[in-house]
């Protein structure tokens, strides 16, 4: 009897351990790492263009022209790009970066796409531009409105390029470089004119300092930060190496990017 009791006793404690290990978990995955209800969006990016001004007629005539002059490789290589992953800096990085191999990173990313989604959200809802409909002539996969300014696709990319070149100070430049040509494909497949990309760009090199000066995502980010740095070295230093597949980088000065 006393045994049973025992037994029983040692369950419940078990239960109770595994309960409330589970429960941490979930506030600390619940606790955000921004509030992009907080940001004065006004402060952040400046206004689209407004019909009418000199601004616009130059903003929308750069996406005529692009849309005039773009070739079929670089519409296919814009449509594969429109379903982004932070994972696609494995094409700058090397293939060693990768969901499987790092998966601190990708839950972490996980995460950080989620809240930039939303303030990607708040930004559009506020500024309401209507996006180009020259999208819909490059049969474009994604097929849908939505609001441009900022783009999203944009802001994720820099959002992303910002906090790798936090882990790998000395990729900054070649990261930078594929958000430049990721948000450059925006404008190639014309769902967005140029003002909304380098919006989208400002966007998220806002937003990355935010995430890298909160409480909340240092609790984590060291470990991540460390997971990216012993993964590129064990890449460097095995017989394979690193040979990343390189980025197109076809975005003309003139983007202003």
């Amino acid at each position: 009897m006393h045994f049973l009791r025992s037994l029983s006793q040692g369950l419940v404690t078990a239960t109770l351990a595994i309960l409330l290990s589970v429960s941490v978990a979930s506030i600390a995955q619940a606790t955000p790492f921004i509030d992009p209800k907080n940001y004065d969006i006004t402060k952040i990016i400046p206004p689209p263009p407004q019909p009418g001004s000199e601004e616009y007629r130059i903003d929308t005539g750069f996406l005529k022209n692009v849309r005039a002059t773009g070739t079929k490789g670089q519409i296919e290589r814009g449509n594969k790009a429109s379903h982004d992953s932070v994972f696609d800096y494995s094409e700058t990085l090397g293939d060693w970066f990768n969901p499987q191999d790092l998966p601190k990173t990708a839950a972490l990313f996980d995460k950080v796409n989620k809240e930039t989604k939303k303030a990607i959200e708040l930004a559009k809802h506020y500024f309401t531009r209507t996006r180009p409909e020259t999208w819909i002539e490059t049969g474009d996969i994604e097929k849908s409105n939505g609001y441009a300014y900022p783009s999203g696709h944009t802001t994720r990319a820099f959002v992303w390029a910002n906090l790798l070149a936090n882990a790998l100070p000395k990729e900054q430049k070649a990261l930078h470089k594929q958000g430049r040509q990721k948000a450059w494909y925006r404008v190639i497949l014309g769902r967005h004119f140029p003002a909304d990309v380098r919006a989208g760009k400002l966007y998220g090199q806002f937003l990355a300092k935010e995430f890298l000066k909160s409480p909340e995502f240092q609790k984590q980010w060291p470990s991540v930060r460390e997971e990216i740095r012993a993964a590129r070295k064990a890449a460097e230093s095995s017989p394979k190496g690193i040979h990343p597949s390189g980025v197109t980088n076809d975005a003309p000065p003139s983007l202003k990017l």
